[in-house]
């Protein structure tokens, strides 16, 4: 008998066997497992899985996240650790899992969910869409030493402290679609397994940087990673607070060149590594298009979204193959203090599927970039000078790796 359901604590054992397996990872099950519970782990419930006969077939995460947009802090599910068994694949178990899980997100008050795919034509089937981008950027560690650096670096250790991390961290993401709000799981789980890794085993440091009054003003968490041709600084995440906080933490960079040959970050879009340097010959970058979204309440989403100066209103027509209670046209009518959203019968300025309008909602991509894509579900009915100013581009950074 087939079942499709959230795990419980003692699947985790065949949640582990089945990763293991779908991700080619390595480890001895000879002897019997002891299922130790670790308070940095995620709850069981998170996890869905196909079981036939209690053996799990096919899983995926679903995490609990609290994310920014548009100057609002939001439910989001985060899509992770999707995996099936050689011997069940090509049996549409995952497409199984979406069907009840998106439904039942709706109805949580879930906003969105995001991802980061193996394969983003996949997802599309699902409703997703590519809607955060990074820069992936590798510089020469001695071109750095420009930046002189001041203040004062404090390393954070597994069990320090976290709450100066957090300051920043909150400031940082504030205006950015997709930043994720750290402090949002219960007892400081989320800061705690950013800052769980030893330094000393691992290779992974964090330091919080302060400017010369002694506030904190950034932070950077990178790993040593040993390549051929040297030793690279690879950041995983630099958050900061403004202009100062992000050159205050650069200013580690060079200090550090005599042991780094590389410094390589995957970093948000909206800043410009060429104004870290004086010239921009020895800067490799390569756009990457990765995380997708996609919207699960579109009422909801419509609400929120910013809105453009002054009154106006539009009407969208869209189109969920997966949530059917999205499907629909929604007048939106806006002013500087706030928008309602009701359904209507009015003739659409807009229609849209739902991957189209995750891009457009959350400021991937402005409406008039929209219309040069190849891909279907877009179509421009009117009123285009207020949609042209309500679908703008925003800041982007998807700031878990999940």
């Amino acid at each position: 008998m087939t079942e499709i359901r959230r795990l419980k604590p003692e699947d985790i054992p065949q949640l582990n066997r089945m990763h293991t397996v779908v991700y080619n990872l390595r480890k001895d099950y000879s002897e019997e497992e002891e299922q130790k519970e670790d308070p940095l782990d995620h709850p069981a419930h998170w996890t869905w899985g196909v079981f036939d006969n209690g053996k799990l077939l096919s899983g995926m995460h679903e995490l609990d996240f609290l994310m920014r947009f548009d100057g609002h802090s939001v439910k989001m599910s985060g899509i992770g650790g999707v995996g099936t068994l050689p011997e069940a694949r090509k049996g549409g178990l995952i497409r199984r899992i979406f069907e009840q899980l998106l439904p039942e997100a709706y109805e949580k008050g879930v906003m969105f969910s995001n991802l980061t795919p193996f394969s983003h034509d996949f997802y599309r089937f699902f409703g997703y869409e590519i809607a955060c981008a990074r820069n992936n950027i590798t510089i020469p560690a001695k071109e750095f030493l420009r930046i002189k650096p001041h203040g004062e670096f404090v390393p954070v250790f597994p069990g320090d402290d976290t709450h100066a991390l957090g300051e920043v961290h909150a400031v940082y993401i504030a205006g950015l679609n997709h930043g994720i709000c750290r402090d949002y799981w219960p007892d400081n789980r989320g800061w705690k397994r950013f800052t769980q890794d030893d330094p000393y085993a691992t290779g992974t440091f964090i330091y919080l940087w302060k400017d010369d009054e002694g506030k904190p003003r950034s932070y950077i968490k990178y790993q040593d990673k040993e390549e051929d041709d040297g030793h690279v600084m690879s950041v995983s995440e630099l958050a900061f607070i403004d202009r100062e906080g992000l050159y205050g933490a650069l200013g580690l960079v060079g200090g550090l060149s005599a042991q780094f040959e590389k410094f390589s970050w995957l970093m948000p879009t909206f800043i410009d590594p060429c104004d870290f340097l004086g010239g921009a010959w020895d800067i490799e970058q390569e756009f990457k298009p990765r995380d997708m979204t996609r919207i699960i309440n579109v009422k909801a989403a419509l609400e929120m979204m910013r809105r453009p100066y002054g009154e106006g209103g539009y009407v969208v027509e869209t189109e969920d193959a997966h949530i059917t209670a999205n499907n629909g046209k929604y007048l939106v009518e806006f002013s500087h203090e706030s928008a309602r959203v009701t359904p209507t019968q009015k003739s659409p300025d807009l229609r849209c599927d739902i991957r189209v309008l995750s891009q457009l909602v959350t400021g991937y991509r402005t409406l008039e970039n929209a219309l040069y894509s190849r891909q279907s579900g877009l179509e421009l009915c009117g009123n285009r000078e207020t949609l042209n100013r309500v679908f703008t581009q925003r800041p982007q950074h998807v700031t878990e790796y999940f």
